[in-house]
């Protein structure tokens, strides 16, 4: 009996050490990625870019002025929840600088600063609700999915 029981559980141990477990999704993906590897990456890229248009229309009158004048949006990026399908946080990077030359010198002398900015999104915003609002005529100006603020009301307080 002794010798049954301890061969099995010779044979049982090692079998299940071997086991593999399937690989489990991942809670959060990056935007360009929901739903499938890259199938969000046109519709977020054009996003990326209505913004960045809508922001150099207005750069001049209101941002790109003061300590850093040329403020340049860098990249956007956002988190999708894969299990409810909702937007978990965007963030836009800004960079802005100065440049200016020392005049008993001659050496430029530079000052530059990253802005990370958030957009003001919902708790559990919709995937497709932010892409409609993306996808309009402004989607700088225009309200977010269950609120009634804007991207550029987020950049007020950040840049």
């Amino acid at each position: 009996m002794f010798r049954k029981t301890l061969a099995a559980v010779l044979f049982v141990i090692p079998a299940a050490a071997f086991a593999q477990t399937a690989p489990t999704a991942p809670r959060y993906v990056d935007a360009i990625d929901w739903p499938a590897s890259e199938a969000g990456m046109d519709r977020f890229f054009n996003a990326e870019v209505k913004l960045g248009a809508g922001f150099d229309k207005i750069c001049g009158d209101t941002f790109c002025e003061g300590e850093y004048p040329n403020v340049r949006p860098m990249q956007l990026r956002c988190s999708v929840d894969t299990t409810k399908g909702t937007m978990k946080q965007c963030l836009w990077l800004f960079s802005g600088s100065t440049a200016s030359v020392n005049a008993k010198s001659g050496a430029v002398q530079t000052t530059a600063k990253l802005f990370k900015c958030k957009l003001l999104l919902a708790k559990d915003t919709p995937v497709e609700s932010f892409y409609q609002v993306m996808e309009g005529d402004d989607p700088l100006n225009a309200k977010l999915p269950m609120t009634n603020r804007s991207v550029y009301d987020g950049l007020m307080g950040c840049l």
